[in-house]
């Protein structure tokens, strides 16, 4: 790889300081780059424009921690360029290389010693009268929650166009595969292996004690509605679109892929125990 495009959140790298040592590095090993500083999102802007990314770019660097790499791997999606995340924020449990190891594994990614991983990513169809009213994709999870008064809400699931259940709660998480480790996780969700393709569907603080987690399959369709207003759809994380009372969304696997760059072999197994010491 000798092309690269920086994205980088100045929130999570101090006065660009880890932007602009790497910079230096790929100047002295005669590579090229374009950088990309993010700038405050209100929830509904892109942080990255894709159209700014050269063709010839082979590699995206992400600078900061799990949440700007979601982000830019949903900004990006469509030009199927590999990403190495870069750690500059905390947990750190997507992105493969930490601070200090940034110019060190430039090093192998320069020299092509890397894998890829392809993560599977889920669209969501935010419908109302059988129209389409908004798209996008998510690489973590699609949640439907309510908004305004605190409350609790019946949420109506389908799958394969069929009744499943209807969950009192706050709201419903349905999540990929790399999503386990995140907001899913937090409400109970189960862990499983990011590679694998499944949905897995987790509700939020239901008000039964026997609502527990949902694992499908990937070829599976999804339907939520709630039947009533002041109810939002987030992707990963962006509150993008209301969920409308005539309506619902429909979630399904995705045509796109996050492709993950790793330099270091280490197993799911190990990485979880390295990188969530309090849970196994």
């Amino acid at each position: 790889m000798k092309n690269f495009f920086l994205i980088v959140n100045p929130t999570r790298d101090k006065g660009l300081e880890a932007a602009h040592e790497i910079e230096a590095y790929l100047r002295e090993q005669g590579c090229t780059y374009s950088t990309h500083v993010t700038a405050e999102s209100d929830g509904y802007d892109r942080y990255t424009d894709s159209s700014s990314i050269p063709a010839s770019t082979d590699c995206i660097l992400v600078l900061g921690g799990d949440g700007t790499l979601i982000q830019a791997a949903s900004d990006v999606a469509e030009l199927d360029i590999p990403i190495l995340g870069i750690n500059t924020g905390r947990l750190g449990y997507l992105t493969d290389v930490d601070r200090n190891e940034a110019v060190p594994s430039l090093s192998a990614l320069i020299s092509d010693r890397y894998l890829v991983d392809e993560r599977m990513m889920i669209t969501g169809d935010i419908i109302s009268n059988d129209r389409i009213l908004y798209t996008d994709s998510s690489l973590n999870d699609i949640v439907v929650h309510r908004q305004g008064n605190m409350r609790v809400v019946e949420y109506n699931v389908y799958v394969n166009k069929k009744f499943l259940k209807s969950y009192r709660a706050d709201g419903i998480i349905v999540c990929t595969p790399t999503g386990s480790t995140a907001y899913s996780l937090s409400a109970g969700g189960p862990i499983v292996e990011p590679g694998s393709k499944l949905f897995i569907i987790t509700p939020i603080c239901p008000h039964t004690l026997n609502s527990r987690s949902v694992v499908l399959s990937a070829d599976d369709e999804i339907y939520i509605s709630a039947g009533e207003k002041d109810n939002s759809v987030a992707f990963d994380g962006r509150e993008t679109a209301g969920l409308p009372e005539d309506g619902g969304v429909r979630i399904t696997k995705s045509d796109k892929v996050t492709k993950i760059v790793r330099l270091h072999d280490d197993s799911f197994l190990n990485v979880l125990h390295n990188k969530f010491k309090d849970i196994v």
